[in-house]
């Protein structure tokens, strides 16, 4: 009965495409075919046309769900996509190098999608983000990977070219892979023979069609790019809110099925990490807490001392977070004992970014600003925030997670544009 319904869903949804998802699922293949192009342009070229494919990509995102509501997350997610985009496009901003700032554009906007069309685990920003994530990027898209070509289809469809629906995709799989070997057949007979490969350029230029040994891969990453992109628009514009919660509500029972742990197993590894986190406190002491006082000590140099531990101390943290995570989603029970011990292991975190802070505070105050040290004391401030975050969630019950990944996701962009 499950199957027959998930059939009855697909076909029907291609034939109730609406007038959105048609111009969408069309409009689509020459924006991926300019993303595609920008690949193997040179840094002026790309960054004029990564402008323009961003502000496509937010059109077409908007006319697609132009009857939805929008929300402040959404704009304030927007927003942020814009700017970022903006330093690549106008070549501001010194602290991220231009491909990561690509690469975040890329973050940003996949996840301005799921707020826009409200499709995240909990309907806002929660402690699933990272669920959401892999939601944008892996789950939407390739779940309706080929949603693209059933909703070009009932663009095209004429009633009897193709008697079985089910076979579309198919139909359409195979027509692409026939054009995608035809494309290479070509190259190598063209590459075989001058007097035919001038015959297939005089060809190209009567239809005005650049024919190179470039055109094959951008055609490649045309038709993944659409696909995986409809996927990712067409996905989230589908699929109901409640299919989104029964998704993510399996994820969180799989979540309370691991929680089998005794508290007192977690108590007692969280306080072996607590005592060999203050043996390391005592035994640096001599230089560690002088960043406290911005004294430097004798034996380093201000690049020295900031360099020294300062990446050891923000990945003790990261490792930290991770344990508090395993911890406090595998107890068996949520106690005080286990509260205790996560409090105390979060204390010391918080003093391990204060004296990364610190440090590299030092070296900005004796030598000023660089880009590196903006990425530095950046790492150190958000999970300095975390530290404090965790803190107030474990003691007051407050949902802290919205606010951090806001303020650290602002606080990212601004360093995108300085």
């Amino acid at each position: 009965m499950m199957n027959e319904e998930y059939n009855y869903y697909i076909v029907n949804t291609e034939m109730t495409a609406g007038t959105s998802e048609k111009i969408i699922s069309i409009l689509i293949w020459p924006l991926c075919f300019l993303y595609a192009s920008m690949v193997f342009e040179n840094d002026k070229a790309f960054d004029i046309m990564f402008g323009i494919f961003v502000l496509l990509f937010i059109t077409f995102t908007e006319i697609l769900y132009w009857n939805r509501k929008n929300n402040a997350e959404s704009l304030a997610m927007l927003v942020m996509t814009i700017i970022i985009a903006s330093s690549v496009c106008f070549s501001f901003g010194n602290v991220w190098e231009k491909e990561i700032r690509v690469f975040f554009a890329h973050l940003y906007a996949v996840y301005w999608v799921l707020c826009r069309s409200d499709r995240l685990a909990e309907g806002e920003t929660s402690h699933m983000m990272v669920w959401d994530g892999i939601v944008g990027f892996f789950v939407m898209p390739f779940k309706h990977f080929l949603l693209n070509a059933k909703t070009i289809f009932t663009v095209f469809r004429t009633g009897g070219c193709v008697k079985n629906k089910k076979s579309v995709p198919f139909v359409l799989l195979a027509s692409f892979a026939a054009a995608v070997l035809f494309f290479i057949a070509l190259s190598y007979l063209m590459d075989a023979d001058d007097n035919y490969n001038a015959l297939m350029q005089d060809i190209g230029r009567f239809f005005k069609i650049d024919i190179d040994y470039l055109f094959i891969p951008k055609v490649i990453i045309t038709a993944f790019a659409s696909t995986y992109l409809y996927g990712l628009l067409g996905g989230c514009y589908r699929e109901s809110k409640e299919q989104v919660y029964c998704r993510a509500g399996r994820v969180k029972g799989f979540v309370e099925a691991l929680r089998k742990v005794p508290g007192s197993v977690w108590v007692v590894f969280i306080g072996f990490f607590s005592l060999f986190y203050a043996i390391f406190f005592i035994m640096q002491g001599h230089y560690l807490f002088d960043a406290f006082i911005m004294k430097l000590p004798q034996e380093f140099t201000y690049s020295q001392y900031a360099r020294k531990g300062f990446g050891d101390m923000c990945g003790v943290m990261v490792v930290n977070f991770i344990l508090f995570w395993l911890s406090t989603r595998t107890v068996h029970t949520l106690d005080k004992p286990i509260k205790i011990a996560s409090l105390i292991l979060n204390v010391e975190s918080m003093f391990f970014a204060l004296i990364a802070f610190l440090k590299i505070a030092m070296y900005i105050r004796a030598y000023g600003f660089t880009p590196l040290r903006f990425e530095s004391i950046w790492a150190a401030t958000v999970l300095m925030f975390a530290c404090v975050c965790v803190m107030i969630n474990m003691l007051t019950g407050r949902k802290m997670a919205k606010i951090w990944f806001m303020v650290s996701a602002a606080t990212l962009t601004v360093l995108c544009i300085i």
